[in-house]
């Protein structure tokens, strides 16, 4: 439990930058042609919707860990599973069903797998740090 919770933290912590910080200066633009996109919205929303993330993640991680591996290379290949079953028809839905721009579309969907590949070899790397129990 002691791996879920270092590791839910560390994600959430690393989304946190990337929404707050980071986003804006990679994606800022494709954000920008979405129409009627908010300027501003509740940080505290906002950070409770990544912490979700975090503990969802990390979960599923978790419980797949056996088949991935329990190492930085497992947690990345996993994060590229999950950012595309998660993102890919996420932003085509936008785009199909309420008029999203193509290229912003795509370039969230690049974006978050993206994210969610490093999150997964942190995840990962956080994981085979913290070892498996010993025998007692």
């Amino acid at each position: 439990m002691k791996k879920y919770f270092a590791a839910s933290l560390a994600m959430w912590v690393l989304v946190l930058v990337w929404d707050n910080f980071l986003s804006g200066m990679f994606i800022g633009s494709a954000m920008s042609a979405i129409p009627g996109a908010v300027e501003s919205f509740s940080k505290f929303y906002e950070s409770l919707g990544d912490l979700f993330v975090a503990l969802v993640f990390v979960a599923l991680y978790a419980r797949t860990r056996s088949i991935f591996g329990e190492n930085p290379g497992g947690g990345a290949t996993y994060g590229v599973y999950a950012g595309l079953l998660g993102n890919f028809p996420t932003w085509l839905f936008m785009t199909v069903y309420f008029g999203w721009p193509y290229k912003s579309a795509w370039t969230l969907t690049i974006a978050m797998v993206c994210l969610m590949t490093v999150c997964g070899a942190m995840v990962g790397a956080i994981y085979k740090a913290m070892g498996s129990p010993k025998a007692a």
